[in-house]
């Protein structure tokens, strides 16, 4: 019998850590060791209760912390990683240096891929360039904007996530904060509520997709409610012109096995709104519809065949609904 593969993952106490966890447990007990870090204690950490090891690491802002993770993983001899922090993933990119030379399978992008879509201005620019419809993206010191009371901006970070930094402002209320904002940090964008089918709403979907390298797999998610900016309630449209658009995507640059992009509809077209270079937080509601992106993903980077049914989605699958379970930790 073959040794077990090691496999870690990161921000074990998130709700995607809990996710993959259980799928590796479900699906790879036999052949594949857990590994979890987190920043809290084993206690406090749901998926602890899951891991063959668990380990409790610094903030992954603590200087040093990408040192400190290369160590920790060459001690306990790991053979692939699923990074979950946003900020993180740059450290455990294939093609970094100092990570390549563990030789450990990893689930983050390639650093030129991550520099081009993570950043909301220079994703923008890889739109304009290859003609794809992406929602329209201003700098806002060094262009000239409407102030307007009517005016409807959204404020986001150039490298955020989710819903972090992100704010709603009317003209007015963007004059104030002009003077404080800079263009290497933040980006403005029109708010494009009541501009789609949805009265009142912005309409947006993800569109999550597996990539092996040759095929791209992918799902339709359309948010129904979202709570902290997580996904709680969701249909599944079928939209072929948004995954013949991953798949366009995905043949440009190299894309990371498990991904999503975010489309919102503007006066009858779907853009591109952001591109995540991972597993999304609310993904486990796409898996219940049958697109099991978690299994694939696991097995891509053990390097067992992903089976062609695991990302077939269920169409009998109307809605999904995420409520909350409770671990008990002795």
């Amino acid at each position: 019998m073959s040794a077990k593969k090691k496999i870690w993952i990161t921000a074990g106490g998130t709700g995607s850590g809990w996710r993959i966890s259980k799928t590796v447990k479900q699906y790879f007990a036999d052949s594949a060791e857990l590994y979890i870090s987190d920043i809290n204690p084993k206690e406090l950490v749901a998926a602890a209760t899951l891991a063959d090891v668990f380990v409790q690491v610094p903030p992954v802002n603590t200087p040093g912390y990408a040192e400190y993770m290369y160590r920790l993983l060459q001690e306990h001899g790991i053979d692939a990683i699923i990074p979950l922090i946003p900020w993180e993933q740059t450290f455990f990119a294939p093609d970094r240096a100092e990570f390549a030379a563990l030789r450990i399978t990893s689930a983050s992008p390639c650093m030129q891929t991550e520099a081009m879509l993570n950043d909301k201005w220079h994703l923008y620019e890889f739109c304009r360039e290859h003609q794809i419809p992406a929602v329209p993206v201003c700098r806002p010191d060094q262009e000239k904007l409407s102030l307007a009371a009517a005016d409807r901006y959204v404020l986001k970070q150039r490298d955020g996530f989710g819903s972090i930094g992100l704010k709603h402002l009317n003209g007015q209320e963007l004059a104030v904060l002009l003077p404080t904002l800079s263009s290497e940090t933040s980006v403005l964008q029109p708010d494009l509520t009541g501009r789609g089918d949805l009265p009142g709403e912005v309409q947006e979907v993800t569109v999550e997709g597996f990539s092996d390298g040759k095929n791209v797999r992918s799902i339709v998610r359309q948010r129904l409610e979202s709570k902290s900016g997580v996904c709680t309630k969701a249909c599944f449209p079928v939209l072929p012109v948004l995954q013949e658009r991953v798949e366009q995507f995905a043949a440009l640059c190299p894309f990371p096995p498990a991904f999503n992009i975010q489309f919102v509809k503007c006066d009858g077209e779907w853009l591109v709104m952001d591109v995540n270079l991972r597993i999304a937080a609310g993904g486990g509601l796409s898996e219940a519809a049958g697109f099991q992106l978690s299994r694939a993903l696991v097995a891509y980077l053990l390097g067992v065949p992903v089976e062609e049914e695991w990302l077939q989605p269920d169409p009998e699958v109307k809605h999904v609904l995420r409520v909350y379970q409770e671990v008990v930790v002795r």
